[in-house]
């Protein structure tokens, strides 16, 4: 008998992989809105971006890397946050 396509472990695998693809998208046009002025924060935030798209393309089946790509996914985010924040403290303290 078959399962579900949403029931079943890789359904919802890939579910929650399109949705992180989808939101990742979203936040990488609103991030850019905030880098206007820094060609090198753009720069700096688009690597971070296309590597989270490439850890989340990576598939090792059922290991999934131990947590680990799962991890250095979480630290991406944080650092893009971080790249905004600092355009936001740049434009709020120029000379």
């Amino acid at each position: 008998m078959n399962k579900p396509f949403l029931l079943c472990r890789a359904g919802l695998r890939r579910a929650a992989a399109a949705a992180t693809v989808l939101g990742l998208g979203l936040a990488a046009g609103v991030a850019h809105a905030d880098l206007d002025d820094h060609p090198r924060l753009v720069a700096a935030d688009r690597a971070a971006y296309q590597a989270m798209m490439q850890l989340r393309a990576a598939d090792n089946g059922p290991v999934a890397f131990g947590g680990h790509r799962d991890r250095a996914l979480r630290l991406l985010m944080q650092a893009r946050r971080e790249i905004r924040e600092s355009a936001r403290f740049a434009d709020h303290h120029r000379d």
